[in-house]
């Protein structure tokens, strides 16, 4: 099992195989740092091992962990502003990332041995404009 802890932000990692007993052991067996602001992740096996994608929504990138081991920062991918939510496709070897506040969905490339691998190789939609700050003295709300 994989949670996130905020704080300290790190990638928590437990064994949940079933002991003697019948019950699940529920063991830590590792943790992992991780970046401010970890959203939501994504175990995914693409072929050659599990890796664990976490969401950075403050940093604008997405951490990747091998949980083997205790786990492993191998890589961080930038992704657009604000990424959020994280899903995979296995048959396409992609995962796909919303940007929250780009208004985009980030596509990586996880094929094993690509050499676009850990890397966007699409943005669906149109960077939304950063709002400008209001300089009038007029009141924002009217009623």
């Amino acid at each position: 099992m994989y949670l996130i802890n905020r704080d300290p932000p790190s990638l928590q990692i437990f064994d949940t195989a079933i002991n003697d007993e019948g019950t699940p052991a529920n063991v830590a067996i590792g943790a992992a740092d991780l970046c401010r602001e970890a959203n939501l992740l994504q175990d995914v096996d693409s072929g050659d091992g599990d890796r664990i994608y976490v969401t950075c929504f403050q940093d604008g990138v997405i951490d990747v962990l091998d949980p083997n081991g205790g786990g492993t920062l191998i890589d961080q991918i930038e992704t657009g502003s604000g990424p959020y939510a994280v899903a995979a496709s296995i048959s396409r070897k992609k995962i796909y990332v919303t940007n929250f506040l780009d208004d985009t969905v980030s596509v990586i490339d996880i094929a094993p041995g690509s050499p676009t691998r850990d890397r966007v190789v699409l943005r669906i939609g149109t960077l939304k404009p950063p709002v400008a700050p209001t300089t009038s003295s007029s009141p924002i709300f009217t009623f």
